[in-house]
């Protein structure tokens, strides 16, 4: 069950892990051996949606309005 703070830093840890992954990916493209930082890429982009998508869920959940009510947006 996630509260205000460990739910903002879902959001920013998912953030970092999609932006990173995005930047490997572009190094990839320039990179000789480009496999190793493709699958790697692939990983953190994943990983950045998995986190994400955890925290959306448990936004969702039962008695979540109770837990999040007191967020700051």
């Amino acid at each position: 069950m996630l509260n205000c703070r460990s739910m903002r830093v879902a959001v920013i840890v998912s953030g970092l892990l999609l932006a990173a992954g995005l930047l490997l990916g572009l190094f990839a493209v320039a990179a000789p051996l480009t496999m190793p930082f493709t699958q790697a890429a692939l990983m953190l982009v994943l990983a950045g949606a998995a986190v994400l998508s955890v925290a959306f869920i448990d936004a969702l959940m039962p008695g979540a309005d109770q837990r999040l009510d007191g967020c700051q947006h």
